[in-house]
């Protein structure tokens, strides 16, 4: 099977099956005499293993972990792999889905903050009149977004 047909058959683009070859997840093919690579079955299947184990959410360095384990044959003690894997992954969801929400808390208090308080003619030194401090600034980093600095001991200058 050439690189497209793989790559339609599995629904991801070429250039993915190319990468998973290129770090070694898939051994490289061989090769057509003009060039092509010639998948076979057990290419197939071993990227099959690693686009299934990707979309359920599993990191690449996690599919080269449980790789050598499967190894097409070993069906059971993949199993067991995955479903810890999968435990810790859904672990992770959740505590992320709590921290989400603890942000989403924040953002209906600088709202509301925002609401409460006209804006005055100029604004204030601190910016505290449109963009209001947040309760736990912890809460916006573990969101992704960017923290405000602030100063420690008598070095204000951090």
């Amino acid at each position: 099977m050439r690189i497209s047909e793989l790559a339609d058959h599995l629904g991801v683009a070429p250039s993915t099956v190319r990468y998973y070859e290129r770090i070694g997840l898939v051994p490289s093919p061989p090769r057509t005499p003009s060039g092509y690579r010639a998948y076979d079955d057990e290419a197939t299947a071993r990227l099959l293993f690693v686009t299934r184990a990707k979309r359920i959410g599993l990191t690449l360095e996690q599919i080269a972990e449980v790789l050598p384990i499967w190894d097409g044959v070993n069906c059971a003690a993949t199993h067991e792999q995955i479903s810890r894997l999968v435990d810790t992954k859904r672990d992770e969801v959740l505590e992320r889905m709590r921290e989400l929400q603890r942000f989403a808390e924040q953002l209906d208090e600088v709202r509301v903050a925002l609401e409460e308080a006209p804006p005055p003619a100029a604004c204030l030194p601190d910016l505290s009149c449109c963009v209001p401090e947040t309760a736990d600034p912890s809460v916006t980093a573990i969101a992704g977004l960017p923290t405000r600095r602030r100063p420690t001991g008598n070095n204000a200058s951090t």
